[in-house]
């Protein structure tokens, strides 16, 4: 994807617009003098036909653009004229690629269409790169957790829009490229999980872990490779930002309620920064063996919030970012706050929460009770001081 500034009018009455096109050069959206996003009605049926019913859900209507900081030193900016000139020559470098070439020019729209019509995974629309050499978790990559992309040779995985037609399940598929450009489904994640839509995960939606919130994804695949402490594994798929797809990887805990079984993390792509260790720890099966505890303590801020932050439901107490009323989940489930705890302590919240920060400890529970004892020795200290 790429962003086009153009500068209309002159003078006094001079403004700038954007212009935003895929991979491919196609214009798929407008952005007026007022960052409202107007996407072509082409890129919004493209869309529609990835998942309808998550389409639905999207509200690309009320879309508001916001250039990121990344690319404002590499923005191209063009007058009306010059952006005109590209476009000719893209077109004229297209029509002479489409004169050699004639039945590649056409878009492919699914994993059908490859398989039938030999084409080259570039020229699909509707797609996502995964490098499977990069870190998902901590300590493994997608290739140390699907065998068959070494067994295969494959180099890149892709991610296309899918129809239920033999060799392809849902409405995604996960493909396996070779370096030769040879192109299969991944038998391992072939096992789609029953109805690909509606699956609410909590969901890390932040490479760095600060925002943690409640989604319905677009699509899930499990991880065939067993059941480990009750938990199994899936790639989560929803449309994101200017309809790019997102993959996630997934832990379910079979213990827990569908609404809370599943807590997922972002997988770098073409499109999605690294994410940082915390997260990648945080998901780590090796490191952190257990999700439950993080769910418990997730579900009263997503609750009352809407989302949360990693730092606040992870298993360091002492990085916790607390307001005096943020719900903290004691070990054994009861509930409490700040607030309650400066009550009981007879001290102002914000003294109570100031200990509470700077105060040791490995679980909510150890630090409360460590600051509880520290204001009574102050308590006892001043007052053999008045005698």
């Amino acid at each position: 994807m790429f962003i086009a500034k153009l500068e209309v009018g002159e003078g006094k009455e001079q403004k700038e617009i954007y212009e935003i096109y895929n991979e491919y050069g196609e214009l798929i959206a407008t952005v007026d003098t007022n960052a409202k996003i107007h996407f072509t009605t082409e890129y919004l049926e493209s869309l529609k036909e990835i998942d309808e019913k998550y389409f639905e859900t999207l509200k690309l209507e009320d879309a508001e653009f916001e250039l990121p900081d990344e690319l404002k030193e590499q923005d191209l900016t063009l007058d009306s004229e010059q952006l005109q000139s590209e476009k000719e020559k893209d077109k004229s470098e297209t029509t002479l690629e489409a004169i050699e070439e004639l039945k590649e020019d056409e878009e492919i729209k699914s994993y059908s269409e490859i398989k039938t019509q030999q084409k080259v995974f570039e020229k699909v629309t509707n797609k996502q790169e995964i490098d499977p050499n990069v870190k998902v978790t901590q300590t493994e990559t997608l290739a140390e957790m699907l065998p068959e992309v070494k067994q295969k040779g494959f180099v890149k995985i892709g991610v296309v829009y899918s129809e239920k037609v033999k060799g392809g399940n849902g409405s995604f598929s996960f493909v396996g490229i070779t370096q030769e450009g040879n192109i299969e489904l991944i038998e391992d994640l072939q096992n789609i999980e029953g109805g690909t839509t509606g699956k609410t995960v909590t969901s890390i939606n932040s490479i760095d872990g600060s925002v943690v919130e409640k989604e319905q994804v677009a699509g899930m695949v499990r991880i065939n490779r067993g059941t480990t402490n009750g938990q199994e594994e899936f790639l989560s798929l929803k449309i994101g930002q200017y309809g790019i797809l997102e993959v996630d990887y997934v832990r379910a805990d079979l213990s827990e309620d569908k609404s809370n079984r599943y807590f997922s993390a972002p997988i770098e792509t073409q499109s999605i920064r690294p994410t940082t260790r915390e997260v990648r720890e945080f998901m780590d099966k090796s490191k952190n063996t257990s999700l439950s505890d993080e769910q418990k303590r997730a579900n009263p801020e997503l609750v009352r919030d809407g989302k949360t932050e990693i730092n606040n439901i992870d298993d360091v107490a002492y990085n916790d970012n607390l307001t005096v009323d943020d719900i903290i989940v004691l070990e054994n489930g009861t509930q409490t706050t700040i607030r309650k705890e400066a009550t009981k302590a007879k001290v102002s919240p914000e003294e109570f929460l100031n200990k509470y920060e700077h105060c040791s400890g490995k679980t909510p529970d150890e630090i409360i009770e460590k600051v509880h004892e520290e204001i009574e020795e102050e308590y006892i200290g001043s007052r053999e001081q008045t005698l």
